[in-house]
């Protein structure tokens, strides 16, 4: 259960810190007092998403924690409770728009503090029962009370798999000229780029050489020159060989001349090495004008396909082996589409199956769903309201086979009609809490915070929702924000929540009633006026009733 909620910053609240009661807990106050902020708080530190605009004007930062005892089992999402069983979670939002999440201590992930919130805490608002109105919204409900997770999920899958080989099989199909036309193309591109025998880095080999044979003078002559520089007489071998020769003899006597006479050898033999390797070159060197008019046709016909499918060589022998393998299906089309329609159609009858386990648990948790929310408004002052679920089929979604509908009837004389309808106000508050009564029966969350619940709702019917909200409060927390004094009353604990007008800027505080605390406010609630007497007789019956 929620123990404490401590809160800076947010909005008009400048500091609070609340700690909240196992059982019911009632949050009253003047509309536009602050309310709202509280759940607003609570969202924000479950993970749920909000807005620096939350941040109290002036300053910094708002940041709000959560303390629950005991923690629920949260090992498979790597999270063990503190020392003495605790929870603490923590957020911290900056104006810069910046968000800290923590768990114990620990930063955490916001998708990690927003799936332990889930766990944790179940917040249903007056939007819940407007959402009631949408069709959409009850499939969801029902999948959630009939526990059809898995096989939702098993569904989905074989559906996303259907889908997507029938999506292949459409871009498959075509008719007999296209194919004949496609092919065409194809055979035409593989052949023109297959005849030229391409080669990976080919051109640019092509254009080194055909550099080469256009400088091809220059490069006679600089080789001419280098070979009688050093071969010719007097030339740098001849230098090389009486140099090393007069230090070869010269460190006979003197052994400190030996890396010199080494040094003066290798320069020799290597010299004389290059001047051979320039006399071969030279005399293999010879300049071919076809040659180069073959590089140079060569060249062209590599830029005309390079120009005309906009690729280098390599791209180019990729295509090719794309389109040999398009060609290749294409040709063997037939065989191709018959096995592919072979397969969708196993894949459809999986998808069939699945959808069909589904619409079956479907059809066994609504029966299940109908009974219990008809309980559950019997007890809620709607004794002769029918409620049922209505399926209707459509082709195959994601969501499954059918589609679901909420069906009411207030009154014998009537027929079923769609909630969106019929139902009032007070009646989709009391539809909503009747749902959650009977999905909430084993959902594992520890704490439930209805917002309003009572919109609409007045007289006997509040009386029976309080009921209703005391005898859920026997099997977990219940926090709920209320404007009837009927409901106030029956909560094990009560918080006002008030304008702070003792200075220029309006805050509001949050505080915890005792027994005259309690006697005021729902005297307020029940009259406007906190000091009149009758009020504050019929506020002391209701408490006393409670206990």
């Amino acid at each position: 259960m929620l123990v404490s909620l401590s809160i800076e910053n947010i909005a008009v609240i400048e500091k609070a810190e609340i700690e909240f009661e196992n059982g019911f807990n009632a949050l009253t106050g003047e509309t536009g007092a602050g309310k709202s902020l509280l759940i607003d708080s609570l969202s924000m530190v479950l993970g749920m998403r909000t807005s620096r605009e939350l941040i109290r004007g002036g300053a910094a930062f708002a940041s709000v924690s959560a303390l629950f005892m005991p923690s629920p089992d949260l090992s498979d999402l790597g999270i063990e409770p503190e020392e003495d069983g605790g929870l603490l979670l923590s957020r911290r939002i900056s104006s810069d728009g910046r968000s800290v999440c923590k768990i114990n201590g620990v930063p955490t992930p916001l998708s990690v503090l927003r799936a332990v919130g889930e766990r944790l805490v179940s917040i249903y608002g007056q939007h819940d029962g407007t959402a009631l109105l949408k069709p959409a919204s009850h499939l969801p409900l029902l999948d959630e009370f009939a526990k059809n997770g898995a096989l939702l999920e098993e569904y989905r899958v074989k559906f996303a798999a259907y889908k997507n080989a029938k999506k292949e099989l459409e871009e498959l199909s075509m008719s007999e000229s296209e194919r004949a036309q496609r092919k065409d193309a194809l055979a035409f591109r593989i052949e023109e780029v297959s005849s030229a025998a391409l080669v990976s880095g080919e051109d640019e080999n092509l254009a080194e050489r055909r550099d080469a044979l256009r400088n091809f003078a220059a490069i006679s002559a600089a080789l001419d020159t280098a070979h009688e520089a050093l071969s010719a007489a007097g030339g740098a071998k001849d230098a090389l060989y009486c140099a090393m020769k007069a230090v070869d003899g010269a460190a006979v006597h003197d052994k400190s001349l030996a890396p010199v006479s080494e040094a003066l050898n290798d320069l020799y033999y290597n010299a004389e090495d290059v001047a051979m390797q320039l006399s071969s070159i030279i005399s293999e060197t010879v300049f071919s004008p076809a040659e180069l008019d073959e590089i140079e046709e060569r060249l062209d016909v590599i830029a005309r396909l390079k120009k005309k499918y906009a690729a280098d060589i390599d791209t180019l022998l990729m295509k090719l082996e794309e389109w040999q393998n398009e060609f290749d299906m294409l040709d063997q089309y037939e065989e191709n589409a018959a096995k592919m329609v072979k397969h969708v159609e196993e894949l459809k009858n999986e998808m069939l199956k699945a959808g069909e386990k589904l619409e079956q648990s479907r059809e066994e948790g609504a029966k299940k769903l109908s009974d219990a929310v008809c309980a559950e408004l019997s007890f809620l002052d709607m004794p002769k309201a029918k409620f049922a679920i209505s399926f209707e089929e459509h082709e195959p979604s994601a969501s499954g086979l059918r589609s679901a509908e909420f069906m009411l009837a207030t009154n014998p004389s009537e027929g079923l009609k769609p909630l969106s309808k019929i139902a009032s106000g007070g009646e989709l508050s009391r539809i909503m809490l009747a749902l959650r009564s009977a999905l909430a029966v084993d959902d594992g969350v520890g704490t439930l915070i209805f917002d309003e619940i009572d919109a609409g709702v007045s007289g006997h019917a509040a009386v029976k929702i309080a009921e209703k909200l005391s005898k859920l409060a026997e099997m977990r927390q219940i926090i709920c924000i209320t404007h009837l004094p009927q409901i106030a009353a029956v909560a094990g604990a009560q918080y006002l929540v008030s304008k702070d007008t003792s200075s220029d800027i309006f805050r509001a505080k949050v505080s915890r009633l005792d027994r005259d605390g309690r006697i005021d406010e729902l005297s307020r609630l029940i009259s406007g006026d906190a000091k009149s007497g009758a009020s504050r007789a019929v506020a002391e019956e209701l408490l006393d009733r409670k206990n």
